[in-house]
């Protein structure tokens, strides 16, 4: 296996994600000098030759194959395709010793029966980023809180779970929201956690994105209010916003893949409401304004990080220019 080739695979897309951005931090290289690929929208071609470039300006760099869905059953077959992945294959028993190359596959399987998979699997160092067990949750809760010297009471671990809906990433910014706000408390109770924490963040942040494609100015304003009364991090809100479309995004796919709304229920792990509203946008929102909510969003990201614009400002710049 090389130090510098990586695959992160799974369902959990949050979790490959925040591997992804603590491999280059261990690995000194700078957001300004990471690459990345939706190999949705890119060709394998390009993105296998930015990793064959050298750096500029640093010493290493990071590239990024995001939604490599080659490695999976559903990848084309055809003559084109076959050759990118011959190209991919020549890069991994010679890539390049300046470039970190990280293969990201949000999928819950991969296709074993292929070469390439195999030939991935055998070069990478491989990760998988699967959804957790509740169990792990509430284990999780309490390890984090006993670093900072926190015990939580179990009625309120209870109800923090409820409230972020067990998903991944939301518990994760509840928490260290939760941490910040009961920073110097030893005993985080529960009118803490209902005090600070909002109820359904992931409802919450559906809705807006629902009330976003709608234009619905009154509807985003009270959201958006509702989201700052509990001091929910506006950088957060981006990066959930661009999941959501990105859902989206993929329902279309699925959508012209003449699947079924029970299938694509069983493809997002969603219940029969969230699809219908999924598959209710996937209609509604032309894909170029979609790309466009996604490059906007993306943009945004980059200059909160880059210190640009300030995060909030930024957000409801987004929300309220809508019309």
């Amino acid at each position: 296996m090389n130090g510098n080739l990586y695959l992160y695979y799974g369902e959990n897309q949050h979790l490959i994600k925040l591997k992804t951005e603590k491999l280059f931090e261990d690995k000194k290289i700078d957001t300004m000098d990471v690459e990345y690929f939706d190999l949705d929208e890119f060709s394998l071609t390009d993105a296998v030759n930015a990793a064959m470039t050298i750096p500029f300006l640093s010493e290493s760099k990071g590239v990024i194959f995001g939604n490599s869905s080659f490695l999976t059953s559903n990848a084309k077959n055809d003559q084109e395709n076959e050759m990118q992945i011959k190209y991919l294959s020549a890069y991994l028993t010679n890539p390049n010793p300046t470039t970190v190359l990280v293969i990201q596959a949000p999928y819950d399987k991969l296709d074993q029966k292929k070469a390439i998979t195999r030939e991935v699997q055998s070069y990478c160092i491989v990760e998988e980023c699967g959804a957790p067990k509740k169990e792990d949750h509430y284990n999780f809760i309490r390890h984090r809180l006993e670093k900072e010297g926190m015990a939580i009471d179990p009625n309120a671990l209870e109800e923090f779970i409820n409230r972020v809906s067990e998903d991944d990433y939301m518990l994760n910014n509840e928490l260290e929201k939760l941490v910040l706000y009961a920073m110097g408390k030893k005993h985080i109770n529960l009118n803490i956690v209902r005090e600070i924490t909002i109820k359904n963040l992931e409802n919450k942040i559906y809705t807006l994105v629902n009330a976003v494609v709608q234009k619905d100015q009154w509807s985003i304003a009270n959201i958006y209010q509702d989201l700052m009364r509990v001091n929910t991090e506006p950088t957060s809100i981006v990066t959930m916003l661009a999941f959501k479309f990105q859902e989206i995004l993929y329902t279309q796919s699925l959508l012209k893949m003449k699947m079924k709304q029970e299938d694509i229920m069983k493809y997002f792990n969603a219940t029969k409401g969230r699809t219908y509203y999924i598959i209710k946008n996937a209609n509604d929102i032309p894909e170029n304004q979609l790309m466009l909510y996604l490059t906007e969003l993306e943009e945004l990201d980059y200059k909160i990080k880059s210190g640009q614009i300030d995060k909030k400002i930024g957000l409801e710049l987004f929300l309220f220019r809508q019309n």
